[in-house]
């Protein structure tokens, strides 16, 4: 690896003093473990298989710290465990650590972990060892870059002919744009769609998937967040206002961005100005 972080915490650099740096066979960044369950066929040959899955990630990995005086080698000892310590917010709630890296090949990943065990015994003076094991409940692993693309409401117009009589002035309409995922395995993005907007129907044409919502947004402060990892959808009346948790307005699937291109289309039933804006990070399955 040319570097490793834990969040802001350098613990490795290929270029650097010698000082922080971990030792080569780090496991768990190749692909993660399979869920694969199986039960025999009753009274036939075979088995069935009723799910196939990925695990959660466990990265283990030997770190080393050194330091020029004891002095040095006790504040970065104390970084190390600081960076590698539980964390939790005001409220008590568990908060997760990111663990970055950048491979030799510069591909810039990150995954987000807890500190399962931490093992740096106190023998020397100036340097020492210590065993760390990470585990990822997200298995994949990320870009460090995130992308986003805003799918404009479309501004329909025009008349058909012959024209029906009464007319419907409330025309909609779609537009569509490229989504692209430069990982290996599915990306699951944060759609947000701002108002004003009704019954927006967000498709997929690479993956076959459809996200129905029944719910109008009448004024542009208005929001939905749809995460779709986390399957949750929430309303927003004000940015920051108290989110209201609107999944039973959502009907379909939670929409995914297969590797490479995906046209994704944003469908109204009326004309407005509303947009939905997705952010994905390409997500792959090892390094």
């Amino acid at each position: 690896m040319k570097n490793i972080y834990i969040d802001s915490t350098k613990i490795h650099d290929n270029t650097g003093d010698g000082s922080l740096f971990v030792r080569p066979k780090i496991q768990g960044l190749e692909m993660p473990e399979i869920r694969l369950s199986s039960y025999l066929r009753p009274n036939s040959d075979g088995a069935i298989v009723p799910g196939h899955l990925y695990g959660g990630r466990l990265i283990s990995f030997i770190g080393h710290v050194q330091g020029e005086t004891i002095t040095d080698y006790r504040t970065l000892r104390r970084t190390i465990e600081g960076a590698l310590s539980i964390r939790r917010d005001t409220d008590g709630s568990m908060l997760a650590r990111t663990l970055k890296f950048t491979t030799m090949d510069d591909l810039a990943l990150q995954v987000d972990v807890q500190t399962r065990r931490f093992v740096f015994p106190d023998d020397m003076l100036l340097s020492g060892d210590y065993n760390v094991d990470l585990f990822a409940p997200d298995f994949a692993l990320l870009s460090q870059t995130q992308k986003t693309h805003v799918i404009a409401a479309f501004a329909g117009g025009g008349m058909p002919i012959p024209m029906p009589i009464p007319m419907n002035m409330s025309a909609g309409g779609s537009t569509d744009a490229t989504l692209v995922n430069d990982g290996n395995i599915l990306a699951y993005p944060t759609i947000t769609i701002t108002g004003p907007v009704l019954n927006p129907t967000i498709i997929n044409d690479m993956t076959g998937e459809t996200l129905d919502l029944t719910y109008e947004l009448t004024t542009a402060a208005e929001s939905i967040i749809i995460d779709t990892l986390r399957r949750t959808v929430i309303y927003y009346a004000t940015s920051g206002g108290t989110p209201v948790n609107i999944r039973g307005a959502m009907a379909g699937d939670f929409i995914s961005l297969t590797p490479g291109n995906n046209v994704v289309k944003l469908v109204l039933a009326t004309t407005s100005d509303g947009v939905a804006t997705f952010a994905w990070r390409d997500s792959y399955a090892g390094v």
